[in-house]
């Protein structure tokens, strides 16, 4: 049984976003080696085996420029999605493309947030004076988007200039797939932008994608990110999708090399991986239902259905939130508080999926936590 009293991990706060295990680890006082990361929703992979002979080739690519243009990536992407060229601008990660986009609007227009999703995009637009309206979907309801009442709520914008929704969205994993043509729509009648997010596509159908459904659409933008899925976030690359003359709005904003020549190099190869995306989409799949499954049977949770990399869960009794999270890390797991996520408070947490072995002890140890304090309180 665990005494709550006596469990001593040194205070600490949520960390930002995730990822962070050293510096958790150091304000912790745990053993950074032995910390098993579930708070960064990366694919746990090994990125494919022909990476160790690309990297041979660093020394070599250390010594030149980047391509400034992207041009090999750029044509990879386009033949792998079907995408046209000019509609592709790649990026050092797709954070930097989520910092690109405000310099497509003006400070008197406003942009509306579908929440929860990824932080970084009121940051970008808020540090560009533009002001943000969140629009939080209610997860009683599983964060079902209804048409009817969303779009009422995006009526009372006056100003709006842009609508951004992940798909699938961090951290719920949601998909909006029926949910897309409406949207688009919509945004075509208000003659406004619709950012779609698809950072975590490639671990779900690619049908599934905006582009399969709203093809050559000016007022349309994707992000997409190259990093989670092949496991190589170290590298940073991204690309985001949108038409050519948004394209050259944003292109003289955007730092010179910004992309450096071995991330363009690794980016352009993993993407013609195959046999590693269909492996990594089945293993996903597989992991995804053992652990929502596993985590489903303990009451003092509720677990949200998911199409991405990670699962997101809520506590129902009245357990704290950071009493849980410092019991995890007293058994070195790490896992990912969502209360800085807008629409979700500390009772929610992400938890990234890992190999089986992991997954299973980290699905024991949430178990352990709440049988052992109903039993405290009997």
């Amino acid at each position: 049984m665990i005494d709550h009293k006596k469990l001593q991990v040194a205070e600490i706060s949520y960390p930002i976003h995730g990822g962070n295990s050293h510096l958790i680890a150091k304000a912790s006082g745990t053993d950074p080696e032995k910390i098993i990361d579930f708070s960064a929703s990366i694919n746990p992979l090994s990125p494919p085996g022909y990476l160790s002979q690309l990297l041979l080739e660093t020394p070599r690519l250390l010594k030149q420029y980047p391509d400034p243009h992207c041009s090999i990536i750029t044509e990879r992407i386009s033949n792998t999605t079907g995408v046209p060229k000019d509609w592709i601008r790649v990026t050092n990660g797709s954070t930097e493309m989520i910092y690109l986009l405000p310099h497509l609007f003006n400070e008197k227009q406003e942009v509306a947030i579908i929440d929860p999703c990824f932080s970084e995009y009121e940051k970008s637009f808020t540090a560009f004076g533009i002001q943000t309206h969140s629009v939080p979907l209610n997860a009683s309801k599983g964060f079902q988007a209804n048409p009817i009442s969303l779009f009422s709520r995006l009526d009372i914008i006056q100003q709006l200039g842009a609508i951004v929704l992940g798909n699938p969205a961090s951290p719920t994993g949601k998909l909006y797939v029926e949910l897309l043509v409406p949207l688009q729509e919509y945004c075509e009648e208000r003659d406004i932008i619709l950012i779609v997010d698809e950072a975590f596509i490639d671990f779900t159908s690619t049908q599934n994608s905006a582009w399969n459904l709203i093809k050559k659409k000016s007022n349309l933008i994707l992000i997409r990110s190259l990093t989670k899925f092949y496991s190589i976030p170290g590298l940073r690359v991204g690309y985001g999708i949108l038409h050519p003359e948004k394209i050259r709005q944003i292109a003289p904003r955007q730092y010179p090399w910004s992309v450096n020549s071995l991330a363009q190099t690794v980016g352009a190869e993993v993407i013609l991986d195959k046999p590693f995306q269909e492996k990594t989409r089945s293993w996903t799949q597989n992991e995804r239902n053992f652990m929502f499954e596993a985590l489903n049977t303990i009451s003092a949770i509720e677990i949200f259905p998911s199409a991405a990399n990670f699962l997101l869960f809520r506590i129902l009794d009245d357990s704290k939130p950071m009493d849980l999270y410092q019991y995890l890390l007293s058994q070195s797991l790490l896992i990912r508080n969502c209360g800085n996520f807008k629409g979700l408070d500390e009772t929610f947490f992400r938890i990234s999926l890992k190999e089986r072995q992991e997954n299973q002890k980290l699905a024991d140890s949430i178990s352990y936590y709440f049988s052992s304090s109903k039993n405290s309180q009997e």
